[in-house]
């Protein structure tokens, strides 16, 4: 946009909007964490997204991407929603500087199985990453319900690193990701 005194409004408002939205996470964390989802995951696994629920990483609306949501149910009852496993994973490792809670006060995680697309624990997945599957946070960590799936999904997307979730940690994460952690202290 070129400016010009007639644009000056416009200009101000973009900058106001810019400011609200990197300052939104903040707010969220200051008052104890982003707002769980309006309805809670089902008993089976299922997801009950609604549209306003959002992604306490990115801020993402996972209801528009429901194939690569993943989910969160706090031992409280609460359940979170994300936009994709990565996020999911992120909070796993950081969940006081993404939702203000203590990893303790985790209960499920659930993803989707890659080929079946049903709802799995995301505890006794077998995990991917590297390959040239796309998330809405760009390459995907892929869940799969079981290790004979492997060889299929390696043939088709060429994974690099698989890993169990119990192996999961901050060594791991700067191997598999390209998007920082907040520093181990910040929860």
């Amino acid at each position: 946009m070129k400016y010009s005194p007639g644009n000056s409004s416009r200009i101000a408002a973009l900058l106001l909007a810019l400011c609200w939205v990197l300052t939104a996470g903040n707010a969220e964390a200051e008052a104890g964490g982003p707002k769980p989802a309006l309805k809670a995951l089902s008993a089976d696994g299922q997801m009950v997204m609604s549209p306003s629920d959002r992604c306490p990483v990115c801020a993402m609306f996972p209801a528009r991407r429901p194939d690569s949501a993943a989910a969160m149910t706090l031992t409280s009852g609460e359940t979170f929603y994300f936009c994709s496993n990565g996020c999911l994973l992120r909070t796993w490792l950081r969940p006081g500087a993404y939702l203000g809670r203590d990893r303790s006060e985790i209960d499920r995680l659930v993803v989707w199985d890659y080929f079946s697309g049903r709802p799995i624990d995301a505890r006794n997945a077998v995990w991917v990453a590297g390959s040239d599957v796309i998330g809405p946070m760009g390459p995907a960590i892929v869940a799969l319900e079981d290790s004979g799936q492997l060889d299929t999904f390696n043939r088709r997307h060429h994974g690099k690193t698989v890993f169990r979730f119990d192996q999961l940690n901050d060594d791991l994460w700067r191997r598999i990701s390209t998007r920082d952690l907040p520093p181990a202290g910040s929860e």
